[in-house]
């Protein structure tokens, strides 16, 4: 699991009162604007991040638009658009949401029950049924992998691994 958790990124000023609207991440779960361990940074300078504490942040046409406290004005909210959104894993001040975050598994090794190694998890494909483990082995090959008990025998935070269960045509061989 990785330091921080990437809940998304403000793309525009909305309105004249310094709300900006977020792109929601996969990561996101509404109850984060609750936390007192919130960040903002850009992709492109990642050491120059600085905390924020959102005063309020609500749905609106799919993503959300946020008020960020002292950024008072239409001004102030563009000058923080293009800027990520990051909640401090190492610090928790509440509550995992009770789904499965991406960032939860996405650099574990995956292994089948026999101990051959498929290769690492590089993302996580979310649908309406279940999410699907995307695993890239050392040779670049890619292997989807559904997350439900079917396949997943084990997973192990501490090790940082899967272990998964091979049916026919799950990966190649």
């Amino acid at each position: 699991m990785t330091d921080r958790i990437h809940l998304g990124r403000f793309v525009k000023a909305f309105g004249i009162k310094g709300e900006l609207k977020l792109y929601a991440a996969d990561d996101f779960w509404p109850e984060a604007f609750d936390s007192q361990v919130l960040f903002i940074a850009r992709e492109s300078d990642p050491e120059n991040e600085r905390s924020v504490v959102v005063e309020y942040g609500k749905p609106h046409g799919g993503q959300y638009i946020v008020k960020i406290e002292n950024v008072d004005d239409r001004n102030d909210a563009e000058e923080i658009v293009g800027e990520d959104l990051f909640l401090d894993a190492t610090q928790l001040d509440i509550p995992l949401p009770e789904r499965e975050l991406p960032h939860q598994v996405i650099g574990m090794t995956v292994r089948t029950e026999e101990g051959r190694v498929i290769g690492q998890v590089t993302n996580v494909l979310s649908s309406a049924a279940q999410s699907v483990y995307e695993v890239t082995g050392d040779d670049g090959r890619m292997a989807m992998i559904p997350a439900v008990p079917a396949f997943i025998v084990s997973r192990d935070d501490e090790k940082q691994e899967i272990v998964v269960r091979v049916i026919p045509g799950l990966i190649d061989a």
